[in-house]
């Protein structure tokens, strides 16, 4: 069990409600920090409301809440330019930016780009980020990435909280080697969590860090509703993009006692990514071992498992049964989760 704080933070897409997703984000923002919550992070999604605008917004209307990127990549935009927005975003929030970094895909495509050596890219984007935020000026030829010489024309804090996403082996294992914090993305189950962390340990014993330096965050689904039946199939949604976006390697899986079922593996080989079709190939089974549903009693019991098996910072990422719950599952988590947790970290 890690000795850290518990914190807990909650995650947003930027698409929620078409016509007034601003009002959502501010509102569950709002929930988040009235409860004690600990961090806020708005996704980088392509075609979404834009990540950084959105967390701007948010940093002018919360006063503690940290504010994360989940996630960005070294491909969309340049590290330089990401260097520029983080740094901008902790200046305006008085220091409470975090930037989440990862592989990506969301967007690549549309825009015709392709995202080669992800774990080369990422360390070579945080080496650039972090030079720039000390103030260097410098020049830099990675294989992924390439900055002239150059400097920002602005001073910022040079110890910006770097966390990384990560699914697989190679960007786990970067984590412990350079990263301030891991967002773990594979799976709930204690053989997820405990694989994860075995490869992260092997990362930090690489850069001679003492096992445990990196924050354990987690990037948890979480579909809370009455009808059991209805939370477990809508928190599928979730994990398509884990499975869809994995393809065609499954270490994660087996890592959560899992398989892929060679229907759904099939269709992922034509190339088809229909959403609809991916959630109804998923088998029952995955709910248990990779995401967080059920009624508020039941969601309460599996989150406290998660930080039992020695998560120290759950990322929540609801996944509502209706269309606009996802307020609903904050002020239930707020009210009904929380308050248990703590006592129970307490005791």
């Amino acid at each position: 069990m890690s000795t850290r704080r518990f914190r807990i933070g909650a995650g947003f897409l930027g698409h929620l409600s078409s016509e007034n997703g601003f009002a959502v984000l501010r509102e569950a923002a709002r929930i988040c920090e009235e409860a004690g919550m600990d961090s806020f992070w708005v996704a980088d999604q392509r075609w979404m409301r834009d990540v950084y605008v959105s967390l701007a917004d948010l940093a002018a209307r919360t006063r503690r809440l940290l504010l994360g990127t989940r996630v960005t990549d070294p491909y969309v935009r340049h590290p330089g330019l990401t260097a520029v927005a983080i740094a901008s975003l902790d200046e305006a929030s008085g220091g409470r930016a975090i930037m989440g970094i990862g592989a990506g895909g969301s967007g690549f495509s549309q825009m015709g780009l392709a995202r080669p050596r992800p774990a080369v890219a990422v360390r070579e984007a945080i080496e650039v980020i972090r030079r720039l935020w000390a103030g260097e000026e410098f020049e830099f030829h990675g294989r992924i990435v390439d900055w002239g010489r150059g400097r920002l024309e602005f001073r910022c804090r040079p110890d910006i909280p770097v966390a990384i996403a990560a699914r697989g082996p190679m960007l786990l294992q970067l984590a412990g080697e350079v990263a301030d914090a891991a967002i773990v993305a594979s799976g709930v189950s204690r053989g997820g969590v405990a694989w994860a962390r075995e490869r992260i340990t092997r990362g930090e014993r690489r850069a001679g860090r003492r096992p445990g330096s990196v924050e354990l965050m987690h990037m948890t689904y979480l579909t809370i509703h009455r009808d059991r039946r209805r939370a477990r199939q809508a928190v599928k949604r979730g994990i398509v993009g884990a499975v869809a976006g994995s393809h065609p390697t499954y270490d994660f899986l087996a890592a959560n006692g899992l398989e892929i079922p060679p229907d759904l593996y099939a269709y992922l080989e034509t190339g088809a990514r229909d959403p609809v079709r991916i959630q109804e190939l998923i088998p029952d089974g995955f709910v248990d071992r990779l995401a967080i549903a059920g009624t508020p009693e039941e969601c309460g019991e599996q989150l406290a498992a998660l930080i039992e098996s020695g998560i120290d910072h759950p990322l929540l990422s609801p996944i509502p049964v209706e269309p606009g719950g996802e307020l609903e599952m904050l002020r239930t988590v707020a009210t009904s989760i929380l308050p248990g947790l703590r006592q129970a970290r307490t005791a």
